[in-house]
């Protein structure tokens, strides 16, 4: 029974790209993913945000990817780096949104 899902844009072939990754890795199904309007809304490209199905919240950002990252064990060992400023700051930029061809699959 998935306890995550991600709402990602559905444009957008680096985000379907990173959202098959997640399918591949949760071997306990606790993940899923969306194309359809998040909880706070319409996405922009690139942009992603991923809501606790036990509790109802919605997160962006380097909070969200700690959240996706508590749910498949397979990133755990990131959890550590998620706490280094310089790492969360690159996350929150990676997932707010694609500016200047920032989603290129390149």
């Amino acid at each position: 029974m998935a306890t995550i899902r991600l709402y990602r844009h559905p444009d957008c072939a680096k985000c379907a790209r990173y959202a098959r990754w997640h399918r591949r890795l949760d071997w306990l199904g606790r993940f899923e993913d969306s194309t359809g309007v998040s909880p706070v809304g319409s996405l922009h490209l690139g942009e992603v945000v991923v809501q606790d199905l036990h509790h109802g919240t919605t997160l962006r950002g380097a909070a969200g990817l700690t959240l996706l990252c508590r749910q498949i064990p397979a990133y755990w060992p990131l959890l550590p780096l998620l706490r280094i400023p310089a790492v969360r700051h690159r996350v929150e930029r990676e997932f707010s949104g694609c500016a200047d061809g920032g989603c290129s699959l390149d």
